[in-house]
């Protein structure tokens, strides 16, 4: 085949997208150059820099060729002259016009009607299959995020989390990988310790909730729980009162008996009394997290790792390779650790020592000794360990997706069914989603994989990290936090019980959906379109920030209807429907096959044909780079730009024109369904009507 042909061949095959054409057509051209001028050079050193023209008089897109001139002892502007020639004898009817200007840029302008209507058709065709990719199938990922102690109701700085890791999962899922996603429970930690005291303590008449020591009407256990451990946390404070050093022996005792599985021969137990509550915790949790359309595949408990010897094996394993230490004096004298250089250390906040503890001298685990273990888990290396873990059906989520858990010890449940071990775990990749704080200790976890010998899973480990959730002046001042000095925003502390609940800030704006309706005198929506309204705004800012953006929520900016908001993507995905029903209304029917073009295009309608075409390619990136944020730019630039064209061109019911009539009709339902693929990637649940 001649370099024309195979031009002209590959213009007339359904291109991908226009950036993967012209890149191609321009190769083509650059091969044939250093043909005919006889230059000995590797064309892939010459990479095509294809941008969309600064000035539209140049055409549609621009190649700049000046850093080639070096390469190849020529000047710029011969070659970019050179191209245009040799371009311009393939004749492609999809190119309209190739010039060359000075200092050396290749500039095409493009058959935009032409290019539209594929463009269209493709999308169409495609329909929710737009976007979709192959290029994971065969590779397992497992995702881990939420990850909320078990102790109390989830807060907003949770739902950065969550949100984060959904939308990770739903990205890779359009790009064919087969992902798990894990939701681990630490349900043997010191918090949920605390909380089965304070339930102790409270009956024995030693704990005091300022709200009442009883459930208040209305209250949800979470809740419950939120205001007993923030009571037990402020006793455990006053470390020389009886009360405080009360309160703290008996976490300790708690504690063992979590860690241990002891049964009191006299006293409560503690570790059935830990399990019940934690059950129901994760109950609450799950059932806060499907309002915001979050779902998992697995529930991994900390209690049935330790209880099946995980750690324990885990912990002979790292003894036996000579890869820890106990130190005989010292800070860590009488710990197991994991040396990490030279024992250099830096503050408490946020800082470390460098060798890390795994074992406490009075044998308490840490967390990042467990993380270990279960990071071997993951990949499936912990096969060799001779670990038996149970895994039984939790129940059937809002989504209509069996969710699973490991069995825990402490649960009388009658077992109908079991999935044998090979079915989870065993990745190729992992991707834990934790804030930036524990970043240290994530890279412990896999440097420790390193050192066992397990280098690829170390390299296919992969810490999501994001900054906190801080709350705005204004909206600290309304939970009474002491703003008076000054700051710009606030931690939130669960154990000072300063925090935002995430129910509370997903009812909260369920009521503003509401109450903007009444404003705008516009018909009241149902219950399921308001509660996916309010979901979509809340998503939608937990993921647009970039990830090392500490963000400061104030439920004002959350809850805003206009602007960079997810209630704005939702208003114009509904106004493409709207076209749509009207046009199907007045009896015209919308071809998926474009017969007849109008003769030129609005800029409007180039500029959204042009980011519509970008989708799977967006997509793609924004998955590679784990960017949920840049899929949300995206998305709202798509929007904007339907709105530019909606407001800058006659409306469709009222075009006199056919082709341009039939050609709108067409763009919109592109547009429509673009949208709809792309919305539910960011796990909104599209609405038709709002």
């Amino acid at each position: 085949m001649s370099v024309t042909n195979e031009a002209h061949h590959m213009a007339e095959a359904t291109p991908k997208d226009l950036y993967e054409y012209l890149t191609e057509i321009i190769h083509q051209a650059v091969v044939t150059y250093l043909a005919q001028e006889e230059i000995a050079f590797d064309v892939a050193q010459l990479p095509i820099d294809l941008r969309i023209s600064a000035q539209a008089s140049f055409g549609d897109y621009s190649i700049p060729v000046m850093a080639w001139s070096g390469k190849l002892k020529r000047p710029p502007l011969k070659i970019a002259e050179s191209l245009q020639a040799i371009l311009s004898s393939f004749q492609l009817p999809t190119i309209q016009e190739i010039t060359a200007t000075k200092p050396g840029f290749l500039n095409i302008r493009l058959n935009r009607a032409g290019l539209g209507k594929r463009i269209v058709e493709r999308i169409l065709e495609s329909g929710p299959d737009f976007g979709q990719n192959t290029i994971g199938i065969g590779t397992k990922v497992i995702v881990e995020h939420t990850n909320i102690n078990s102790n109390k109701a989830a807060h907003v700085g949770h739902l950065r989390n969550s949100c984060l890791g959904d939308t990770i999962v739903r990205m890779l899922r359009a790009q064919g990988y087969q992902v798990e996603t894990n939701n681990y429970i630490d349900d043997s930690g010191v918090q949920v310790a605390d909380v089965v005291a304070g339930f102790t303590l409270l009956q024995q008449g030693l704990l005091q909730l300022p709200d009442g020591n009883e459930q208040l009407p209305g209250e949800s256990f979470d809740y419950f729980c939120s205001r007993v451990y923030v009571g037990v946390a402020k006793l455990k404070e006053e470390k020389t009162s009886e009360a405080g050093q009360l309160a703290q022996t008996l976490s300790n005792e708690v504690l063992h008996a979590i860690e241990h599985g002891d049964e009191s021969a006299s006293g409560p137990d503690y570790a059935l009394l830990a399990s019940d509550l934690s059950h129901q915790i994760v109950q609450a949790h799950l059932k806060t997290m499907s309002r915001l359309n979050i779902f998992y595949d697995l529930l991994p408990w900390e209690s049935a790792m330790l209880h099946a010897g995980l750690w324990k094996k885990t912990f002979e394993l790292l003894k036996s390779r000579g890869l820890l230490e106990q130190p005989e004096s010292g800070p860590a004298a009488g710990c197991w650790i994991l040396p990490f250089g030279d024992g250099e250390s830096q503050t408490k906040d946020g800082d470390r020592t460098s060798d890390k503890i795994l074992v406490k001298s009075n044998g308490v685990t840490t967390y990042t000794a467990k993380d270990i273990a279960y990071q071997l888990w993951k990949f499936g290396l912990s096969d060799d360990l001779d670990v038996q873990l149970q895994f039984v059906p939790w129940g059937i989520q809002h989504d209509g997706r069996k969710l699973w858990t490991m069995r825990t010890p402490k649960v009388s449940d009658t077992v109908t069914e079991e999935a044998p071990s090979s079915r989870f775990g065993h990745a190729k990749r992992v991707i834990n989603v934790i804030d930036v704080r524990q970043s240290y200790l994530q890279q412990v976890v896999y440097e420790s994989l390193r050192r066992l010998g397990h280098t690829e899973q170390a390299d296919n480990s992969k810490h999501l990290s994001y900054e906190v959730v801080t709350l705005s002046a204004a909206t600290a001042a309304r939970l009474g936090v002491d703003t008076s000095d000054g700051r710009e925003y606030y931690a939130m502390s669960g154990r000072k019980g300063i925090e935002i609940k995430a129910d509370d800030l997903i009812d909260a704006a369920i009521e503003r959906m509401r109450e903007v309706r009444q404003q705008d005198n516009k018909a009241a929506l149902s219950d399921e379109s308001t509660a996916a309204l309010a979901a979509s705004a809340i998503r939608y800012f937990m993921i647009r920030f970039n990830l090392q953006q500490i963000i400061t929520l104030d439920m004002d900016e959350v809850l805003r209807p206009n602007g960079d908001t997810g209630v704005y993507l939702q208003y114009a995905y509904a106004r493409a429907n709207s076209i749509l029903r009207r046009l199907q209304e007045a009896g015209y029917e919308v071809s998926s096959r474009l017969d007849q073009l109008p003769t030129e295009l609005e800029q409007s309608e180039w500029e959204l044909l042009r980011h519509l075409d970008v989708y799977p390619r967006r997509l793609a990136e924004a998955t590679e780079q784990l960017s949920p944020a840049s899929l949300a730019t995206y998305i709202y630039d798509l929007a904007a730009h339907f709105s530019d064209f909606y407001e800058h061109t006659t409306p469709i019911l009222k075009e006199t024109n056919e082709q341009v009539k039939s050609f709108r009709a067409a763009l919109v339902q592109a547009t429509a369904q673009t949208m709809n693929n792309a919305l539910r990637v960011l796990g909104f649940e599209p609405l038709e009507r709002i």
